[in-house]
């Protein structure tokens, strides 16, 4: 079976990395989406937005999670970034 991954425009704490994101429905959509006799296709359709950028953050991770052989916790570890260095010669 193939995955699929509904996306959407991005938010402010997406934005700035890619021009979409998943699809995060609010628990409280759960049931409604979920629901199997649901056909109200506008009510489907209102859920499909940008999840509020409020109630996320953004942080560095490590390249952990470039491997998909990784799915744990680790992988959404805060890491420190290495300062940039911004001149060719100290």
């Amino acid at each position: 079976m193939k995955h699929r991954v509904l996306t959407t425009t991005p938010n402010a704490v997406t934005s700035a990395v890619h021009d979409r994101m998943p699809v995060i429905l609010d628990p409280g959509s759960y049931d409604l989406w979920l629901d199997p006799g649901m056909n109200n296709v506008g009510a489907a359709s209102d859920l499909l937005k940008p999840y509020d950028a409020r109630l996320m953050r953004c942080y560095p991770v490590g390249t952990r999670i470039n491997s998909v052989a990784n799915d744990d916790a680790e992988c959404s570890t805060p890491v420190e970034l290495a300062p940039i260095q911004n001149r060719l010669f100290s």
